[in-house]
């Protein structure tokens, strides 16, 4: 491209656009990628609209249960304000940071299964999390229940097949 014709080319393109629109644009873009990445790291819920503020993480001071994202406000004395603490799997979450382990799902805390996002290797049944993925145990190797294993298999005596 010559000169002249990239000199048309840009002028053309920003009269088009004012610096308000252009602000806009890069607002929107960077918007879009966060999200992106919040589903590419498995910190997006499924069917979320958009992301629960309103909720508080473990460890951090409450009055009331429905104040936690774990769903649970530990209390040490009646009338004192508690703590937000971790919920179990199987036991209710607002957001995957309620969670002691795994993931939030539908309500619920649940381990990650092969591809999931994850944090650490609590996070993934097979108890294997590389490179932010849950992982799963290949053949052969020991395992406790079917859904750790890739095969989706645990055998009775206790390995993949």
């Amino acid at each position: 491209m010559d000169d002249c014709r990239f000199d048309n080319w840009t002028r053309m393109f920003s009269s088009q656009a004012d610096r308000r629109s252009a602000v806009k644009g890069l607002a929107g873009g960077a918007a879009a990628l966060l999200a992106l990445a919040k589903v590419e790291l498995g910190l997006a819920q499924e069917g979320e609209v958009g992301i629960e503020g309103n909720c508080k993480i473990n460890s951090d001071r409450c009055n009331k249960d429905k104040e936690c994202c774990s769903k649970r406000c530990q209390k040490k004395r009646r009338g004192r304000q508690g703590k937000c603490v971790c919920a179990s799997e199987g036991q209710g979450c607002k957001r995957d940071e309620g969670c002691c382990a795994g993931k939030c799902n539908s309500g619920k805390c649940e381990c990650g299964l092969k591809g999931d996002g994850c944090r650490k290797n609590g996070d993934c049944c097979s108890k294997i999390c590389s490179n932010n993925k849950c992982d799963c145990i290949k053949q052969g190797n020991r395992c406790d229940t079917s859904n750790q294993c890739c095969s989706g298999r645990c055998n009775t005596s206790g390995f993949c097949s």
